[in-house]
């Protein structure tokens, strides 16, 4: 990962110094201030458009809030006033706005506090320097910054730069994990509500249609949804679409996990009509190109195989309105009901990420309150929208193994 390290200098440089190396050592590529000039000489948009390169941004925190560009150009031209959401230029140090521009672009972001019960000398402390008389009077900006941290921030603390190292180790490691968790998250769309339509075949030819590169539909049971239509979704899905999965949902409540192929032959097996749709479908050897003249196809063989011009009132009679209860008496071991549970997959443990990584299945359910955007919410029974993700596991394995060889590399290069 491509790494930013943020902190005031001078207070912290043994620190700086043994964090830049943990994170080469590991095979991180480390952007900070020591491969530049001096922090109070670089550009202030500069410095923050290294932070919006970065994956990853590690901050160090002891007890000076940092240098405060003060503007140089007459009053009313803002012409260096970078914009950035809760910094207000001529106040807020450089330190501050990098963490609250990774912040904005939605970057990754750890903490690192000096451990308030360590001893540390008071001229390195914001209101005790008095060789510094641009330095602040008071320490008010720096507690109020390590407040912030704690809240919006995954925060460790430190005493000593060896202690400090092993921290950046683990968490980093563990944020590269949580990273490459959700950029393996397989996209997941909702299925269209087919069966209170007028035209029922436009909202199944919807879902297809947008399904694009979705691994995933998800089906929502607080909308009516027939049995026979779950079926005619899967088989268009697996046909004409990469989704393999169906995540349903009661509302915003995880109900199961479902494979478009379990769903094909388990539904069929409830009624003969399917059985001959599923050889008709077999019969087609040749997908046509264009996904609407196939599925036009397709919604004629399933009328003709349902009586042709009686098509609708045979369906209704042979189909079965779905309910959870009834998913998990069909479908039982073959339906995946029990989600890997995660508050926030930016800051994701190792005992969920290994949670994640031995799930008994290829496609793992998700259930995630806090994902890439921050919402309001911050208690299981609060509500948020889309809770639900699917990590594709095999994608994932295959970046980590590729990350572990790379880094087996890079210290065998350092080495």
């Amino acid at each position: 990962m491509r790494v930013f390290v943020s902190s005031s200098f001078q207070d912290l440089q043994d620190y700086r110094l043994a964090a830049i190396r943990v994170l080469r050592q590991l095979g991180h590529e480390v952007v900070a201030m020591e491969d530049f000039v001096a922090g109070s000489e670089v550009p202030l948009k500069q410095m923050l458009d290294k932070v919006e390169r970065c994956e990853l941004y590690v901050g160090l925190f002891a007890w000076r809030y940092g240098f405060v560009p003060k503007t140089t150009v007459k009053t009313g031209d803002d012409s260096e006033d970078p914009k950035v959401p809760g910094a207000i230029y001529g106040f807020t140090s450089i330190t501050h706005y990098e963490y609250l521009h990774a912040k904005a672009k939605g970057i990754d972001r750890l903490a690192f506090l000096l451990d308030e019960r360590v001893p540390w000398p008071p001229h390195l402390v914001d209101g005790f320097s008095t060789l510094d008389q641009a330095a602040p009077k008071d320490s008010s900006a720096i507690r109020a910054l390590r407040g912030e941290l704690q809240l919006t921030a995954v925060v460790s603390y430190f005493s000593n730069p060896n202690d400090l190292e092993a921290r950046v180790s683990a968490a980093v490691t563990v944020a590269g994990m949580s990273r490459q968790v959700r950029l393996n998250l397989a996209s997941v769309g909702k299925a269209v509500d087919t069966v209170n339509d007028s035209a029922p075949e436009q909202g199944i030819r919807q879902t297809i249609l947008s399904a694009g590169q979705q691994r995933a539909l998800r089906i929502d049971l607080n909308t009516t949804w027939w049995s026979t239509r779950l079926y005619l979704t899967s088989a268009l899905a697996e046909r004409l679409t990469d989704v393999r999965r169906i995540v349903v949902t009661q509302g915003d409540e995880f109900v199961g996990l479902l494979s478009t192929q379990w769903i094909m032959s388990t539904l069929a097996a409830k009624h003969p009509t399917l059985v001959a749709v599923g050889k008709k479908l077999l019969q087609r050897h040749i997908v046509l190109h264009d996904a609407e003249a196939e599925m036009t196809a397709i919604f004629s063989l399933w009328k003709i195989a349902f009586g042709g011009s009686e098509a609708k009132q045979q369906e209704e009679a042979a189909k079965v309105i779905l309910t959870a209860d009834l998913l998990r008496r069909w479908f039982g071991d073959a339906m995946l009901q029990q989600p890997v549970r995660v508050l926030d997959l930016s800051r994701a443990t190792v005992v969920e990420l290994l949670r994640i990584l031995d799930y008994p299945s290829e496609y793992v359910p998700v259930v995630s309150r806090l994902q890439a955007q921050p919402v309001s919410c911050s208690a299981w029974n609060m509500p948020s929208p889309e809770p639900i993700q699917v990590v594709d596991k095999s994608a994932l394995n295959s970046k980590l193994a590729q990350s572990y060889v790379s880094e087996l590399m890079d210290r065998a290069r350092i080495g």
